[in-house]
């Protein structure tokens, strides 16, 4: 009895000291892992708490008002812009007068109004100041002011005086970006302005548009020794001043040239108020990659980007010593906004700008990924929710063609994801086990920059340099600009051939038909052809289809004249596009060059140097932005050697450009987009419903059940004809698990808070429009499978190099119900369910198994550990070990003693 009694206490002993111990391994390797992958950083949790709120009103930003920053200091002495009284005296109390937007006025969550007259924003704007009875009506609204990034944002004005009809004579607003102290905000010396265009000299008055100071013209400026150039050794005695630019490094200059020029520069040097008193402007933000002088954006300490301003100088019709300009040698204002009676008048907006740099950890494992231009703006947004799983993704924008040659190339190195809006070839894809899961919706569109530029006595002529908001183009007007058939975009006119089509689309009647708004515009005036992409692309494949699918387009293409008597360019008649089914590029095809004059050499300038391509969509929408095509036709003897140069942008008010882009570049760069007419002979602009509309009745791909592809022919009430859908494309049997993984992760980022609008880094940027939620629930189906043996046995025939982890499928479960919702089917027990089909939206299943892993996950769980849970395994470990290795000892000893005493027969 003693024997046996001793026996179970030591076996028990053995038992419960190997648990422990066991135990104790387990929280080894939990703590170890949480405090060696850098989770429990309190930051990452932050961010990644705030990236998965389901409210698109909430956008992860940091307040720099509160959080410490590095950002240089102002010198002493130097006046702010906000409630401190530092500029004249106390304010007057005045009424605040409410802002006028427009209807289409890009609203956001960082959206600022200010009032010239509010005392809490702006000091010394009363009764003395020479411009109050001008100014005090005014306001002026921002439409974002955080997360700024190379974009336009767009700026709109009311209570100010018309502007002068024809010169900027006076009454006009000037505006330019800043870097400056974050609470105190920017001096005159810290502004990025002073390069005007060439153009527009003959349009301002004296030295409206630069830094330069006149002696005694200002009785509010200082003219000293900080104001003095530098005389030239030629003229020592010289005395000019000037307002220096001084760098966000702290260097300052009074040539501004290797900082910034007028191809650079982002300044508004005027822009234009209309006759009521309202105006609107879209100004291009630059980050330190685009002006480094400036830091906008640099990564600070903290991790937050470097904030700077945008400084809005409103100009009236006296200059600063109080003289009407009406009375000016010239009829015009004169002076610099930065001289100090313009500077006083100023209103400043802080602009938060999103941090410039690699959002992911130095030496994160990368996953090259490839694709198309219309999900580069998303990949970029979604970067630091990516970089939360732990991997870098490596993000190439190349063509269409291209992408799909990487995703099933078993080349060393090659991508196997990739972005995509037509599928694979049939049987390419499925040798390699290439599944789809979508990933954004957006457009392709005709954005636009243009000014009212009315005859003079006309009508429309009080509205002139004001924006044109309303545009509508057909197929065959595309058509037309994309074969070169104005005689504007061919160089020296097209010869005979083309003598009697319209000078540009704005004397074309079909466009004044469609816009008859322009029926006044100026013969002259029109854009540098339609600025578009080199390369080949689907997105190009789909506008070309859509054109030939109108039978009027169609026509003009195969050579028909339109019923006004235009023609197709002879040069693209050997092209014959109207029965291309292959074209997805747009074509140059005219070779004609153009001479001046003899001081040209031969052979001129041709149709590239005309009308130029753009690098990619997204520069198309900023050169439009710009009013600048980057065409070079002007000869230049002083360059060495002599060559063609550009003549610069188009000048204020005479603006017109038209691009063909994406969505996304459309509204990140602030442009407008045309309504185009489509198959139903609706105008429709491109918006959330109508796109929606289009993507909804788009039919599937017989190559790829479930991919949805454009139809050219469609006729939808109220769809937008140039939909597109992008989609992941994943070749199962090409990559590794680790690189499965990868992929999961970054589906699920894709079809999670990747879906949610907003400005802030991790969320859907403007120009996109969300996923339906059985798009997304397929999104996340894909994702889920990815990592199952039973997906890569069922595609490939085999396991993957190294196996997913999971268990084997015993079947889906699921209610059934067909609604396309997370609850509408799973994929199988742990992790080992079929890949879903490419429909899987339809929700269908029977069930069968358990434990297996929903078609649409749940809202994930953060798996990042406190610092407290972290103390709370490691003392859980030290417990363990304590009592578990002593018991491991002791238990086998106490059943050795208990057989010698069974043995003793004790």
């Amino acid at each position: 009895m003693r024997a046996r009694a001793l026996h179970r206490v030591g076996s028990g002993l053995a038992v419960g000291g190997l648990a422990l111990t066991l135990l104790s391994g387990v929280l080894a390797v939990a703590a170890s892992a949480d405090a060696g992958d850098g989770l429990g950083d309190p930051r990452a949790t932050d961010a990644a708490t705030t990236l998965a709120t389901d409210d698109p009103t909430t956008e992860p930003t940091t307040d720099p008002t509160t959080a410490p920053t590095t950002e240089p200091t102002a010198p002493a002495g130097d006046p702010g812009p906000t409630a401190s009284p530092t500029d004249g005296p106390t304010p007057t109390p005045d009424p605040t007068p409410t802002p006028v937007l427009p209807s289409d006025f890009p609203t956001t969550s960082s959206t600022q109004t200010q009032a010239w007259v509010d005392p809490q924003l702006v000091a010394g704007h009363d009764a003395t100041d020479p411009g109050y009875g001008a100014l005090r009506g005014l306001t002026v609204t921002v439409n974002q002011t955080k997360d700024i990034t190379n974009q336009g944002v767009t700026i709109a004005w009311s209570g100010a005086p018309a502007t002068s009809h024809g010169r900027f004579a006076a009454n006009y607003l000037q505006v330019m970006q800043c870097w400056g102290d974050p609470a105190t905000g920017p001096t005159a010396e810290q502004c990025q302005w002073g390069a005007p265009p060439s153009g527009l000299s003959g349009l301002l008055g004296d030295r409206v548009g630069g830094r330069t100071l006149r002696p005694g013209e200002d009785p509010q400026q200082a003219y000293d020794a900080a104001h003095l150039v530098p005389p030239p050794l030629t003229n020592p005695n010289l005395k000019a001043y000037a307002v220096p630019f001084r760098a966000v490094d702290g260097t300052t200059v009074w040539d501004t040239s290797p900082y910034f020029t007028s191809a650079t520069t982002n300044e508004i040097t005027a822009t234009r108020t209309g006759d009521d008193g309202t105006g609107t402007a879209v100004f291009t933000t630059n980050t330190t990659l685009e002006a480094p002088q400036l830091g906008c954006g640099d990564r600070l300490a903290n991790g937050t980007g470097r904030s700077c301003w945008l400084v809005v100088v409103p100009r009236t019709a006296v200059d600063a010593d109080g003289t009407p300009v009406e009375q000016t040698p010239d009829g015009a204002l004169s002076g610099s906004p930065l001289s100090a009676t313009a500077w006083r008048d100023r209103l400043v907006f802080r602009l938060d700008f999103q941090p410039v740099g690699s959002s992911c950890r130095i030496g994160a494992d990368e996953r090259r990924v490839v694709g198309h231009e219309l999900v580069s703006d998303a990949i970029t947004s979604w970067q630091p929710a990516l970089c939360a799983t732990g991997t870098t993704y490596g993000f190439s924008q190349i063509g269409d063609d291209e992408a799909r040659g990487e995703i099933t190339s078993d080349q060393l190195g090659a991508a196997h994801l990739g972005f995509v809006q037509r599928p694979l070839d049939a049987t390419a894809g499925k040798e390699a086990g290439v599944v789809y899961a979508p990933v954004v919706q957006s457009a392709i569109v005709v954005a636009y920059n243009i000014e009212t530029n009315d005859a003079l006595g006309t009508k429309g002529a009080a509205a002139n340099g004001t924006p044109v908001t309303d545009l509508t183009l057909n197929a065959r007007l595309l058509a037309k600009l994309l074969t070169q058939s104005y005689r504007a975009d061919v160089p020296g006119g097209g010869g005979k051939a083309l003598t009697k089509n319209p000078r540009s689309i704005v004397t074309d009647p079909e466009f004044v038909e469609l816009n008859p708004s322009f029926a006044d515009f100026v013969p002259t005036a029109g854009p540098d052809g339609l600025l578009v992409a080199l390369g080949s692309s689907d997105a190009a494949a789909q506008v070309w289809s859509w054109i030939k699918a109108d039978p009027f387009a169609a026509a003009f293409l195969r050579g028909e004249p339109d019923e006004y008597g235009m023609v197709l360019n002879p040069a693209y008649r050997a092209l014959d596009i109207a029965h291309d089914a292959e074209i997805d590029s747009y074509p140059k095809a005219d070779l004609s060059t153009y001479r001046q004059d003899e001081t040209v050499p031969d052979p001129g300038y041709g149709t590239l140097d005309l009308r130029p391509y753009m690098n990619d969509m997204n520069e198309g929408a900023m050169r439009a932005q710009r009013a600048d095509a980057g065409g070079k036709v002007v000869w230049d003897v002083t360059k060495l050697p002599p060559g063609f140069t550009s003549s610069g942008a188009q000048l204020p008010g005479q603006r017109f450009e038209l691009a063909l882009t994406d969505a996304s570049a459309a509204a990140r760069f602030g442009l407008r987009t045309a309504a185009l007419v489509n198959n139903a002979g609706q105008a429709v602009a491109p918006s959330a419903a109508s796109i929606g509309a289009a993507v909804a009745a788009m039919p599937q791909s017989s190559s790829a059940p479930g991919v949805r592809v454009p139809d050219a022919n469609a006729r939808v009430l109220g769809a937008y004809p140039l939909a597109t859908v992008s989609y992941v494309a994943i070749a199962v049997c090409r990559a590794d698990a680790d690189e499965l993984k990868d992929d999961a992760g970054l589906l699920r980022v894709a079809a999670g808070t990747g879906q949610v609008p907003g400005d802030a880094q991790g969320r859907l940027p403007r120009g996109y429009v969300p996923l339906s939620a059985a798009d997304a629930a397929r999104t996340r189906s894909v994702a889920a499978s990815l990592t199952s043996r039973a997906t890569h046995t069922t595609l490939c025939g085999a396991d993957p190099t190294t196996a997913p982890t999971g268990g084997t499928g015993t079947g889906g479960s699921g209610d059934g119900d067909g609604d396309g919702s997370p609850a509408g089917g799973s994929l199988g027990s742990g992790g080992g369910g079929a890949l879903p089909p490419a429909d899987a939206d339809t929700g269908s299943g029977s069930g069968g198994g358990s434990g297996a892993p929903p078609a649409a996950a749940a809202p994930e769980v953060d798996p990042r550990v406190t610092p407290a849970a972290v103390t709370a395994m490691r003392a859980g470990l030290a417990g363990s070990l304590a009592l578990g290795l002593p018991a491991c000892v002791a238990g086998p000893l106490l059943m050795r003693r208990a057989r010698l005493l069974e043995a003793r027969g004790l």
